[in-house]
């Protein structure tokens, strides 16, 4: 297998191991207790103005310039004297949605929660799903000590007394991606960083659940310690619907390419898959929001007979960092363009390796990334068809996340470095959209629905 542009996306970028290594050298504890003028944070506006309009390498078909100047124009008119770190990223946080890119973000507070960890102060403990409204809990999960367990699915009521409908309307008009349903999705990315960064959740926590109508409350101790029920099972697992259709669910392309772990189940599903001589195979990345292009490639080299692009061109704004060695790549700020398949192609595995039957991939709005790159591959390669709802970000997207920081604050700002085509060529400004679209009771369960709903061919 290769894939010659390897996109590395964001949620790569926000596991669980590297991101200390993105705060700012000059952000020590002290540096996070410091006050701001009003000038200096004005001159850190400025600043993530033009870096960001110099350096998004699609920055006009993203932005609406009129509504984000008078964006600019509010916050600027915000900041005071003497505002905290936190106080300032209140502000210029709300620049964030208008950049309509998932893969543009000015982080929330890095530096002050890594501190706080490190010192055994407890965040929000729980991975979460944010969606129309509502917050629930992505998984079940278990306190050490009396096994108690919150079940997978259970509504966040509220959280130290901040109603779940609060903290959804406080924490959107921060959060990032192409739509506002994308932007309400993707709050639960980084859930615990926003309700640290805005809410100040941290050591003891209250929290009320609703679990079959019955509404309950608990406090989340600072010593205790909550895992996930049934620790130590896989995210991403295989599974058969019927002996002829198998069901592959791939939750994160954000995967760790040195243990090869990841490969493996992969290289192992699809010997199940041609074990069982299964006929239909379905990969389900609802709420898959990326990782390495090169994840999905590995699914994909199985469902082809030969070779295949995950895009059309990749569009490359060059700066400072990027121009080569004495610049041989270009000038800062030259646009160019990277053909993919000259560059590279997905190969397909041995013919005798290969699945030949039916192909499905199950998309929602929260598919994004590497799982849109994955989707659109399926998709304009004709290698299957796709299911569920339209996804929230665009099917032509940005990628190559990079770091920059606001010159006073120190504050972290991530930025796309590239712009990627589908692999069909076309640039229409639009999500990705299902063969088949379905509703949202077999979208929240499809595993269920597939049971019962008669496939037609792929």
């Amino acid at each position: 297998m290769r894939t010659g542009i390897i996109v590395i996306l964001l949620c790569s970028l926000l596991g669980c191991g590297g991101m200390k290594d993105w705060i700012h050298p000059d952000v020590d504890k002290t540096f996070t207790g410091q006050t701001f003028t009003a000038q200096q944070l004005q001159q850190d506006l400025d600043y993530l103005v033009a870096t960001m309009s110099r350096g998004h390498p699609a920055f006009e078909q993203y932005v609406d310039s009129e509504q984000f100047s008078a964006q600019v124009e509010r916050l600027s008119a915000q900041l005071k004297d003497n505002m905290t770190r936190k106080q300032a990223f209140a502000v210029l946080g709300q620049l964030t949605p208008y950049f309509n890119d998932g893969h543009s973000i000015l982080f929330p507070l890095l530096a002050e929660f890594t501190y706080a960890e490190e010192a055994g102060i407890q965040t929000f403990p729980f991975g979460v799903n944010v969606r129309d409204g509502k917050i629930r809990l992505a998984r079940a999960y278990q306190r050490r000590g009396d096994q108690k367990t919150l079940a997978a699915g259970s509504e966040i009521v509220s959280i130290n007394g901040h109603a779940a409908s609060e903290i959804i309307a406080r924490l959107t008009p921060m959060s990032h991606g192409e739509s506002p349903a994308l932007r309400e999705s993707m709050l639960s990315l980084l859930f615990h960083y926003w309700l640290f960064a805005v809410f100040d959740v941290k050591g003891d926590i209250q929290l009320a659940l609703k679990d079959n109508s019955k509404t309950t409350t608990l406090t989340l101790l600072n010593d205790q310690h909550w895992e996930r029920a049934g620790a130590g099972q896989e995210d991403n697992e295989l599974t058969f619907i019927t002996p002829q259709v198998a069901y592959l669910r791939v939750e994160s392309f954000d995967v760790d390419t040195e243990q090869g772990a990841y490969d493996a189940f992969i290289n192992e599903s699809f010997k199940q898959i041609r074990q069982q001589k299964a006929q239909t195979l379905i990969i389900d990345i609802r709420g898959n929001t990326g990782g390495q292009s090169d994840a999905g490639a590995q699914i994909i080299q199985y469902l082809t007979d030969k070779p295949v692009p995950q895009g059309f061109v990749a569009i490359e704004k060059l700066n400072s960092d990027t121009i080569g060695w004495f610049g041989y790549r270009g000038e800062p700020g030259e646009v160019i363009e990277l053909s993919v398949e000259s560059d590279g192609m997905i190969e397909p595995v041995a013919p005798s390796l290969q699945f030949k039957g039916d192909v499905w991939g199950v998309i929602d709005r929260m598919s994004y990334s590497a799982a849109i790159l994955f989707a659109t591959t399926i998709q304009d390669n004709q290698l299957g068809k796709l299911m569920g709802e339209p996804t929230g970000g665009y099917a032509n997207q940005t990628g190559n996340l990079t770091p920059f920081y606001l010159p006073n604050t120190r504050l972290l700002m991530l930025a796309p470095g590239r712009y990627i085509v589908r692999p069909s060529g076309n640039k229409a400004k639009q999500p990705v959209m299902p063969d088949v679209r379905l509703t949202d009771d077999a979208l929240a369960d499809p595993l269920t629905w597939l049971k019962t709903y008669p496939l037609p061919p792929a």
